[in-house]
């Protein structure tokens, strides 16, 4: 069936001014540009709106944002009254609470709960994850479950913090934290299955057509979200494009089984290693110690063992995506792949990445890397990061412009759900740099067009598919974003009013403004 979109602005992405009229396309691909009056089977009229390459989202936890979507979350809550009152009368049939988004930041005093004040609240073990997902708090029922009492020793990677008197005040980092949140894991293929679909569903609405997950680890074995996976999505399911990173702790058996994939729609991609934590934790791990602190963060990988998972992948013919946000973090990295690089025609990722000096910025151009990056970090972290890491090296983070000056190719991601997923929020911080305290570093705000690319052309170039996807181009997969306006011409706030009218995958009208 030949389809006709007309009557918008077609932005191509592969240059400024290439801007068509309308397209022609035919089973799910673009077989012409600007066809002029030609025989269609259906006609769509973009009335007046913006048609963009479909959106990708270059980092995520897709199986979590299906979860936020169904539970409890904080990340909005700036009363500590109402977070113990929301705690207090929270119920499931779960056996465990698994709450999400704490953050500190938002209470007066940078005010933390602790595990005493969760006792008194549920009698259920609960796990009260932190924004950043690095970090959480948990009752005293949670720790009994583990058998964890003031006794547990740190796990490499990893912390449990204690009171002046040595006892466990509830709050666990990274490893730690970890351990908790495999132990409240009750998914089946089924259950994960339903939090693709309510995740996948949502984004339909945000004209995201595809993205790049970090999933394999966090819901039983791993063949539990796999098979959620190539059960919900592909050309006869719900239609949708997603990559599979695969988490360094499940990596080697995933190689082992070697499982079928399903091209174009659920892909394998890099091994997933952990450098570090986050700023909001003081886990990311920075050369110089944080201020007020001889504290220089958490380091979860010594160098040797981190040359070892990087070591594995070159066995198996693959690249790497690395978290990384401290720059000690990023330089331990950049050792490690510098000394065994990328397999020819594959870069690795390095994720976050958001402390950088003029030094790593140059190592990272001669190597062939590309950077998954999350803008709405920079106005997430704006009100209280300099506190933590003074001036100077706050003047260093997220420097989106300089990094593209250098040649490097950016991904835009929302890292959701620790942030909002939708990818508007994103571009408009990297148009404007602006924040709830003002702007920050407004040299490096990056123009619409780009930063629009990252979220298209770049994304599809990230995981090799640059031949067929992230343009609208003769040839390529007909995924689309239609937005209300021209989002290209506006007024940078008017960015976040925008409305998407369709998302279209593979010629398949998935979601349409008011119902399909």
């Amino acid at each position: 069936m030949k389809t006709l979109y007309k009557n918008g602005r077609i932005y191509s992405m592969a240059s400024h001014d290439e801007v068509f009229e309308s397209i022609l396309t035919e089973d799910g691909r673009v077989i012409a540009v600007d066809p002029g009056d030609v025989d269609a089977d259906r006609v769509i009229d973009l009335g007046g709106g913006a048609m963009l390459p479909g959106l990708n989202d270059t980092h995520l936890h897709l199986v979590m944002v299906g979860k936020r979507l169904k539970s409890l979350v904080l990340y909005d809550e700036d009363d500590v009254d109402r977070v113990k009152e929301l705690i207090k009368n929270h119920s499931s049939d779960r056996k465990w609470n698994m709450i999400l988004g704490y953050d500190e930041n938002n209470f007066k005093d940078a005010y933390r709960i602790n595990r005493h004040e969760l006792d008194e609240l549920t009698e259920k073990p609960t796990l009260i994850a932190r924004v950043c997902q690095h970090a959480g708090v948990v009752n005293t029922k949670a720790l009994e479950a583990l058998g964890i009492d003031a006794s547990v020793e740190d796990p490499e990677g990893g912390s449990y913090e204690r009171d002046e008197n040595g006892e466990l005040t509830g709050w666990v980092y990274d490893t730690a934290f970890d351990k908790f949140r495999a132990a409240q894991v009750e998914d089946t293929i089924e259950s994960v299955s339903d939090d693709i679909t309510v995740a996948v569903e949502h984004l339909y609405t945000l004209g995201v057509t595809g993205v790049h997950t970090e999933d394999m680890a966090y819901y039983g074995e791993n063949d539990v979200p796999l098979n959620a996976y190539l059960n919900t999505i592909g050309e006869d399911a719900l239609k949708f494009r997603v990559n599979l990173l695969r988490h360094e702790s499940v990596y080697e058996e995933m190689v082992d089984k070697d499982p079928k994939y399903k091209k174009d729609w659920v892909d394998k991609d890099a091994m997933k290693i952990f450098a570090d934590g986050a700023f909001g934790g003081r886990t990311a791990l920075m050369k110089e110690p944080y201020e007020d602190s001889d504290e220089t963060g958490l380091r979860i990988h010594t160098s040797e063992n981190l040359e070892a998972l990087v070591q594995k992948a070159r066995r198996n013919g693959d690249a790497v995506a690395v978290h990384v946000i401290g720059d000690r973090a990023v330089e331990m990295v950049l050792d490690a792949i510098e000394k065994y690089p990328a397999p020819e025609g594959l870069h690795d990722r390095l994720i976050h990445v958001s402390l950088l000096d003029e030094d790593l910025i140059a190592r990272m151009s001669r190597l062939s890397v590309i950077c998954d990056i999350q803008p709405t970090f920079l106005t997430s972290d704006m009100p209280w990061v300099e506190d933590y890491i003074g001036e100077e090296r706050a003047a260093r983070l997220y420097n989106f412009k300089t990094m593209q000056d250098n040649g490097l190719l950016l991904g835009g991601g929302s890292d959701a759900p620790i942030e909002d997923v939708n990818p508007l929020p994103g571009i408009h911080a990297l148009v404007t740099r602006e924040g709830k305290t003002g702007v920050y570093n407004e040299g490096e705000r990056v123009g619409v067009f780009e930063a629009f690319q990252m979220y298209t052309k770049n994304a599809a170039e990230i995981v090799y598919r640059g031949d067929r996807s992230g343009l609208i181009k003769e040839g390529y997969y007909a995924d689309f974003a239609v937005f209300d306006r021209d989002v290209m011409n506006v007024e940078a706030d008017a960015l976040l009013e925008a409305e998407v009218l369709y998302t279209i995958i593979e010629d398949e009208v998935v979601y349409q403004k008011g119902g399909i």
